[in-house]
């Protein structure tokens, strides 16, 4: 603040410090001295020459290196600056193209897409406040900056022309040419400084600063790659702190070189903290280490952990954490051996069965698969992980597991193989199992790549060589009646399974299949049942379902009537109406019947 206040009223700059922290000799009394030394030596000799009021004692905020501890002294000394609102020595005019850095800069700031959006502002506002770029560095070894100082007359050469040659040099024997090589040897031959003629000259010391190091790395990684990478990239990732590092150096690098932004998006994360957002630190002994939990777990456990947590702010990571990703995982991982478990003997090619012939309920949970891969691919083109995994997640879990596997677990194992209805739903596992694996294989690499190994019929050799599932089902009208009024269902199954549960509890049933179901319903509901009713005992996983018009809404549980099949386990009036096979019910009867016909044929 002293330094621009008397830039802004013409005061000479004046240091009167060392590099060595030691008062200049030109300064009266205490030249040669350190200047922490000097300090009470000052206040006593203004006390002595009566000019000092008064003198105490009192703690302030000092800044201090941070590697060494040692208060930093600021001094005023020539370094090298890049103008961030003129150029060529000339601020910028009104209404020019020729934008200078700043305002370019701001002007790319708004072509970028930002994840997460508040990037924009945090950006906008780092290059809107900030002061010129110093980018020279006193240290003994670095990028250094290649200009030339004339001996004679202490002209400076920073001509492009020079600048390219020192570079071919560079791009031969690397930088380290600067310090090995005189300066006879990196200027031109017969080079001359063209205020005095002279033809001796010495070499600048300073270095680049570090972030002009990696912010032209948009240029030395994107423009050396051939074919494969270019300029700008798709995306930029990095912490929240490089704002004002390297997505700050890059875009003045970008812009210096073509005119815009190095990234077509920025993506920020936040820090990993322990289970109770503390930093996390070897001394506390709170430090989850990525290869131990690779070692415990696998490293499907850690990927799928950083997609599940919303890694735009700072991120949890605990052994009680990573304990329910692993429950998680396990669910995720069990919903496709349920899939792959159930295809055993299913040919794609030769077993499916037409959308227009398979079970409703088992158009109903491919529709609902075509929904969750739209959020899935929705959350991967924005870089929105943790939506991907929660739909993902869901899916399995609700969707699949707590309802449609429950349904169709009866069906798949007690018709007959071959038969309509067991075709339908392998049709829909297959599907469901193939697209599962797809969606996966961003979160579960290895696990969604063993599942495809195992999915019958001809495919990819690896589900990373394959594409996402791509939307088919055209007519949505359709489709969302056919969501709608299965959803309508799963609301009356949701009052059932309390009734069931609640039956249990009192001792009334042990197993749902030793119940009978009786539903009051208003007229609307029980034409809209009446509809389904021959799938609604599949539906509750009960033996019998009764549908009566009446109000209000009332779910009664009865003992089921007949007796035990001892295949399905359903109750019916009908078991032991068979001469073949006199302990079954009829629908296993017809099963059985089936199963023979084709084992003879």
């Amino acid at each position: 603040d002293d330094f621009h206040i008397g830039k802004a009223y013409g005061l000479e700059i004046y240091n009167p410090v060392d590099a060595a922290g030691r008062f200049i000799a030109e300064v009266e009394h205490f030249g040669g001295m350190n200047i922490f030394d000097a300090n009470p030596k000052i206040v006593e000799f203004l006390d002595e020459s009566g000019m000092l009021l008064h003198s105490e004692k009192y703690q302030h905020r000092y800044p201090h290196c941070w590697r060494c501890k040692n208060p930093v002294i600021f001094r005023a000394t020539p370094q090298w600056f890049i103008s961030m609102d003129e150029k060529f020595g000339v601020p910028a005019s009104a209404g020019s193209d020729d934008k200078p850095l700043r305002a370019a800069a701001l002007a790319e700031i708004g072509k970028v897409k930002w994840h997460p959006a508040w990037g924009e502002g945090r950006m906008a506002n780092m290059f809107k406040g900030r002061p010129d770029w110093c980018v020279s560095r006193q240290r003994s070894w670095g990028v250094p900056i290649p200009v030339f100082y004339c001996c004679g007359c202490e002209e400076t050469v920073a001509d492009p022309k020079i600048v390219d040659h020192v570079a071919d040099i560079f791009a031969k024997e690397t930088a380290d040419a600067w310090y090995a090589r005189p300066e006879s040897e990196l200027l031109p031959e017969g080079f001359t400084c063209t205020k005095c003629g002279g033809s001796d000259f010495r070499k600048e010391t300073d270095i680049l600063d570090v972030w002009f190091d990696s912010g032209s790395s948009c240029v030395a990684v994107l423009e050396t790659r051939g074919e494969t990478l270019r300029f700008p990239a798709d995306v930029y990732l990095e912490g929240g702190d490089q704002y004002r590092g390297w997505f700050n150096s890059s875009m003045s690098c970008g812009i210096a070189a073509h005119g815009s932004a190095p990234y077509r998006q920025v993506i920020t994360h936040g820090w990993v903290v322990d289970g109770e957002g503390k930093k996390q630190s070897k001394s506390l002994g709170n430090v989850t280490a990525p290869q131990e939990i690779i070692d415990k777990s696998g490293a499907e456990i850690l990927r799928l952990w950083a997609a599940a947590v919303d890694y735009t702010e700072d991120v949890r990571c605990s052994d009680e954490i990573l304990s329910r990703v692993v429950d998680a995982y396990r669910k995720m991982r069990n919903t496709l051996r349920y899939a792959l478990g159930n295809l055993d003997g299913f040919d794609p090619a030769a077993d499916s069965v037409a959308e227009a012939e398979m079970l409703e309920i088992d158009r109903w949970a491919l529709a609902s698969l075509e929904i969750v891969a739209a959020k899935v691919l929705k959350g991967y083109t924005d870089y929105d992980f943790q939506a991907a995994y929660g739909a993902l997640y869901n899916f399995c879990t609700v969707t699949l597991s707590a309802r449609y596997f429950d349904i169709i677990k009866d069906r798949l194992y007690i018709f007959a193989p071959r038969s309509i209805e067991r075709r339908s739903a392998q049709t829909a596992l297959y599907g469901i199992a193939d697209s599962l694996c797809r969606l996966m294989a961003p979160l579960l690499a290895f696990t969604s790549d063993e599942a495809w190994e195992n999915l019958p019929g001809e495919r990819e050799a690896s589900v990373h060589m394959a594409e996402f599932p791509a939307a088919t089902r055209l007519d949505e009208a359709a489709e969302s009646e056919l969501l709608s009024r299965w959803e309508r269902i799963f609301a009356i199954r949701d009052e059932v399974l309390k009734a069931l549960e609640a039956a249990r509890n009192e001792k009334q049933i042990g197993s749902s299949l030793e119940a009978k179901v009786i539903l009051t319903t208003d007229k609307p509901t029980t034409m809209f049942l009446m509809e389904h009713f021959t799938e609604l005992r599949y539906i509750f996983i009960v033996s019998q379902v009764e549908v009566h018009e009446g109000e209000p809404f009332a779910v009664k549980i009865e003992k089921a009537d007949g007796e035990k099949c001892e295949r399905c386990w359903n109750y019916s009036t009908r078991v032991g109406e068979f001469e073949n096979y006199p302990t079954v019910c009829e629908r296993c009867s017809e099963a059985l019947k089936e199963i023979e016909t084709a084992a003879a044929a």
